[in-house]
């Protein structure tokens, strides 16, 4: 159960699609810094039944609290959850090409 950690927006960079493309059942996607805009990017709705997280705080900071309509579901957290979340999940890979 691999952690994707996306920092980068999918408006200016490939790491959402590189991330997506090495994505595999059982993995979690967590959005931070400008990975948040991807809540409204129509790749992210290529996450099939799998965990999506964003720091709150980030997609607070970029105005992207709300997913788009075609996300199933997102997860907000904070500091702590992202803690949590890299205790249960090995590896953990981050995206910032």
């Amino acid at each position: 159960m691999t952690l994707h950690i996306v920092s980068k927006s999918p408006y200016t960079s490939s790491a959402l699609k590189e991330c997506l493309g090495a994505f595999a059942q059982g993995d979690a996607l967590l959005l931070i810094e400008d990975g948040a805009y991807a809540l409204r990017h129509p790749t992210l709705a290529r996450v099939q039944n799998a965990p999506v997280y964003c720091l709150e705080a980030d997609a607070a900071a970029r105005g992207q609290q709300q997913p788009a309509a075609a996300i199933d579901s997102v997860e907000m957290i904070d500091d702590a959850r992202w803690v949590q979340l890299c205790t249960e999940h090995q590896p953990i890979v981050s995206w910032f090409r």
